[in-house]
């Protein structure tokens, strides 16, 4: 006789005291998880709203499944949440994934599609939503951009185009200040300090970390592992072959980056 296999999230719908709660719990780890990964500050945030409901298990279950952004569990979670939530019931939910999703007062693109998909689930119009949003985020529900018009990637270039064009007239301006205080030291006889402007391949790999030559070595880290784990190829494997090469390509050339300034004497 075969027996049947449940899900872990499954499992956890079996043994929760209130499936609805339970279900709100994996979509809120689920919008906290789109703005590229699950902070610990959010799972604290997603822990204490837990702490007020009647799921009646470990927090820390969902948000392992929540972060891995199982598809299937979040189906069955919206499923479950929309039996319970609709219409007037969904208000407290919208606003705690307003609150989950809303970082530094910015909500990254993807996010913004999960909240409408959500509102829209639940019966919430549009116009509610942006009442809602704004109650909650002090600011107007804005429609996300669209990566799929020619527009979207014409801007994104105008706005590389303008950092890099910014980034290289810093970079001009603090050599000419090294220059300028090099001479000096050399004509008062009493040098200090060495050149310290960059070479090419230093401001190249600067660049490729998104940074400017008055960077410092800290800097350089915490560029590094964050545009590491946004580029990590493992987070495009559900996309195809084609966009985990791109991401890879990606990934070393910002790898190789970051190991050559670490190499350099200027950052140690």
């Amino acid at each position: 006789m075969a027996t049947t296999r449940f899900t872990p999230f499954e499992l956890l719908l079996l043994k929760s005291r209130n499936q609805t709660d339970t279900a709100a719990l994996l979509l809120l780890t689920w919008v906290a998880a789109s703005k590229d990964g699950l902070s610990e500050a959010d799972r604290q945030r997603i822990a204490a709203m837990s702490a007020s409901m009647r799921h009646g298990h470990d927090c820390q279950a969902i948000l392992d499944i929540g972060s891995r952004q199982d598809l299937d569990a979040i189906q069955l979670a919206a499923e479950v949440l929309q039996k319970d939530r609709w219409g007037t019931q969904a208000s407290p939910f919208l606003r705690q994934a307003i609150e989950i999703g809303v970082t530094e007062g910015k909500l990254a693109a993807g996010t913004n599609h999960i909240l409408r998909f959500l509102a829209d689930l639940l019966g919430t119009s549009p116009q509610q939503f942006a009442q809602l949003y704004r109650d909650v985020a002090g600011k107007p529900f804005d429609s996300p951009e669209d990566p799929s018009r020619e527009a979207y990637w014409q801007a994104r270039e105008h706005a590389r185009q303008q950092q890099r064009s910014q980034s290289e007239q810093r970079q001009h301006e603090q050599q000419s200040h090294h220059r300028q205080r090099h001479s000096q030291n050399h004509a008062g006889g009493s040098r200090q300090g060495g050149d310290r402007s960059h070479s090419a391949k230093t401001l190249r790999a600067l660049d490729i970390l998104g940074l400017d030559a008055g960077a410092t070595r800290n800097e350089i880290k915490k560029a590094y592992r964050r545009l590491a784990q946004t580029h990590h190829p493992d987070r495009f494997f559900a996309l195809g072959e084609r966009d985990v090469a791109s991401a890879s390509m990606r990934f070393q050339k910002i790898q190789k980056a970051y190991e050559y300034l670490m190499q350099d004497a200027r950052f140690i």
